[in-house]
């Protein structure tokens, strides 16, 4: 039992060390979880957030000029971190919902817009983050199912927040991915 938390509280220690780094949250002394989202509520599908930049010009743009449009439409200011709170709150769930909708829409404007292959990592690191939000809603974790958790509320405390730091290790992936030339 001592090496299974030894491993989780390095695990996140890791963890909170790359977002720090990714989202340059030791600049100002604010770690990603002392800020407040600026995530808007929102009703409509996902579907009607993707930006048209691919729509108004002959050349498709590339994931990398598309992220940033996507980060507004579908209200991400940063990556989703979710090992430090509870396992049932609902913001944490907003933020991946959020990340996994944005990562789906980018595969989908990859498959579409560019054929050949030329983002495949992206495309698959992209489909990375959506199976692993999909893995969190499943479990029930920060109010993300649509019905109550089976799982009992003490295995959920331990459970949910390592597989909500898959996800964000995934995000951070998939914008590493988006991001390299």
């Amino acid at each position: 039992m001592l090496t299974r938390r030894f491993a989780l509280a390095l695990s996140a220690a890791a963890t909170t060390l790359l977002t720090l780094s990714a989202c340059g949250g030791g600049a100002d002394g604010k770690a990603a979880d002392d800020r407040k989202p600026t995530r808007a509520a929102s009703s409509t599908p996902a579907e009607s957030k993707q930006p048209s930049a691919a729509a108004s010009s002959a050349k498709p743009a590339t994931p990398a000029e598309l992220l940033p449009l996507y980060r507004i439409a579908y209200g991400m200011s940063s990556s989703p971190m979710c090992s430090h709170v509870a396992w049932d709150d609902p913001g944490c769930g907003k933020d991946l919902t959020a990340a996994g909708e944005l990562a789906g829409a980018m595969a989908e404007s990859i498959e579409r817009d560019f054929p050949g292959g030329e983002y495949t990592e992206v495309e698959k690191s992209a489909g990375q983050v959506v199976k692993a939000v999909n893995t969190v809603r499943k479990l029930g974790c920060y109010d993300m199912g649509s019905t109550p958790p089976k799982t009992d509320p003490a295995k959920l405390r331990e459970l949910c927040p390592s597989m909500s730091t898959i996800a964000s290790l995934s995000w951070l992936n998939f914008e590493s991915n988006v991001t390299l030339p």
